[in-house]
């Protein structure tokens, strides 16, 4: 049965950094205000301004699908906010009451961080360059076998878009068999929404089953005048001489993992358990590296700085 939504044709906008997080990096003045704000950096053209949580990072329908759900009736929007959102941000202003040293992760802050990781409309782009570069490779030997919960999924026959790094893009039929496609090179184009929820879906647990535990936690605290900010990519990973690595690369020992959670707190996982000297300045670097339109945070200064960089790199 159509929901009230879709028979009136009225899109949703969903969010892809989720409002109760970008709560976390309001304007220290604006916090108990009837409307908080925080300030956000165009990384296109430089320019910040002052927003409303609700008013960023926001895309109409982006998770209007069932992605990897069984169920075609189930949407990821649905799932996040009841099951994801809802859960995770009850525990996350306890959780950024914490201190600088070791930390286990509540579970529910876990999953929104695996799905934080996943989801984001820069993934989407990252996602097609790993294909333009190693699709090639897609079919060569794993080095481990994919999480059980992977291989005891559903299948699930539709037509997909398909892209292939030197011959363009086809259509897999619903009756074709894809691994003859698969095995010469073609994978589904992450930039078709059906292809991009199923995608997120596998990621989120992939990244949440496979990769978190294996990483060391901590967490950063910059000084009193000092905050993080966040980007379009609030959660993001690589190695020292590759921020945009795709995330096999946490299996190398020097991989890192960078959450921000609020202006005074970020969240650290690494495979090395030797002190980490990273500064504040540094940490807004590589999170400003990782984004791809936009950073926000609590003062217009320290936007407005990180902006000018990003800016200078390109």
């Amino acid at each position: 049965m159509a929901t009230i939504r879709q028979l009136m044709r009225v899109p949703c906008c969903a969010g892809y950094v989720s409002r109760f997080h970008l709560r976390e990096f309001c304007d220290p003045d604006s916090i108990g205000t009837r409307n908080p704000w925080l300030w956000v950096g165009d990384l296109t053209d430089g320019s910040v301004k002052r927003r409303a949580p609700k008013k960023i990072g926001i895309r109409p329908d982006l998770f209007d699908g069932p992605g990897g759900f069984a169920d075609s009736d189930t949407t990821i929007e649905s799932f996040l906010a009841n099951k994801v959102e809802g859960p995770a941000s009850r525990v996350l202003r306890d959780f950024c009451s914490f201190g600088n040293s070791s930390v286990t992760i509540p579970e529910p802050l876990m999953r929104y961080l695996a799905w934080a990781a996943s989801r984001s409309l820069p993934m989407q782009r990252l996602e097609a360059e790993w294909a333009a570069v190693y699709g090639t490779q897609l079919n060569t030997p794993t080095i481990e076998s994919p999480p059980d919960g992977l291989t005891r999924a559903t299948v699930r026959r539709r037509a997909v878009r398909l892209i292939h790094p030197m011959l363009g893009e086809t259509i897999l039929k619903q009756t074709e068999d894809p691994d003859v496609l698969f095995d010469a090179g073609w994978i589904p184009d992450p930039t078709d929404r059906d292809n991009f929820l199923e995608g997120v879906h596998i990621q989120a647990y992939y990244v949440q089953v496979r990769w978190f535990p294996r990483l060391r936690w901590f967490t950063l605290r910059p000084p009193p005048d000092d905050f993080f900010i966040i980007g379009d990519r609030p959660v993001g990973w690589g190695v020292p001489d590759c921020l945009d690595a795709p995330p096999c690369c946490l299996r190398d020992p020097s991989a890192f993992l960078i959450a921000p959670l609020s202006r005074s707190l970020a969240l650290v996982g690494r495979n090395d358990a030797a002190p980490w000297s990273v500064t504040p300045t540094q940490v807004n670097a590589i999170l400003t590296a990782w984004s791809h339109d936009w950073i926000a945070g609590p003062t217009s200064d320290c936007v407005a700085m990180n902006t000018r960089k990003s800016l200078r790199i390109i």
